[in-house]
């Protein structure tokens, strides 16, 4: 019988290149690139009971970039190591949440990244500078952390926050080496008005 990664790459393909792909219990969890008219970059996390698929979220955005260090959404390494580690390193980034996106406590930024702190998001760059001065730059709010799914040395953070007021989704993937956050990765979406949903299940 295919593995629960397996069955969702099936879902996903052709429709969609899978980049990364993970399982933390009974959730998967994926990094994708969409090439329909347009491309954009999105992360998908599947629910499972039993060999089903019984829910799905996603984030999506446009590609963009390079940043300006150079580097795209999607590149970098793709297999979990530390398997070991995967507790160790959930808690980790739940508690740079809670105490630094959350929590506000921006100048505690060194205790959870590593040096070097590797920048894919389009509008950043390497290194914790870099991320002290989009946060005291951009109108920016990390609300509530819904999910962190975590495979080894890659974890995946669900948040809700804003940016610019507006009402914004946050999946932000880390790969964690040495008790740091090393490596991210994430897409930020707006989440719809409610009146432009075409369920009531939610975002989160």
């Amino acid at each position: 019988m295919p593995s629960r990664t397996e069955r969702v790459r099936r879902v996903l393909s052709p429709r969609a290149s899978v980049l990364r792909l993970f399982q933390d219990g009974d959730f998967v969890f994926g990094h994708t690139e969409y090439d329909f008219t347009t491309r954009h970059i999105g992360f998908e996390v599947f629910r499972f009971e039993r060999d089903r698929i019984v829910e799905r979220w996603d984030n999506i955005q446009p590609r963009l970039g390079p940043n300006a260090s150079g580097r795209s959404m999607v590149d970098g390494p793709t297999e979990a190591t530390d398997l070991e580690k995967t507790e160790e390193n959930r808690a980790l980034v739940r508690a740079f949440y809670e105490d630094v996106l959350i929590g506000g406590n921006h100048d505690r930024l060194e205790v959870y990244l590593g040096d070097p702190y590797i920048q894919h998001g389009p509008h950043g760059e390497d290194g914790a500078d870099a991320v002290r001065r989009i946060l005291g730059e951009v109108d920016v709010s990390f609300d509530v952390q819904h999910r962190v799914l975590a495979c080894g040395s890659f974890v995946l953070s669900v948040c809700e926050g804003s940016v610019e007021g507006v009402h914004t989704s946050f999946y932000d993937l880390f790969r964690v080496e040495g008790g740091k956050l090393v490596e991210h990765w994430d897409t930020v979406e707006a989440v719809p008005d409610r009146a432009e949903w075409k369920n009531d299940n939610g975002k989160f």
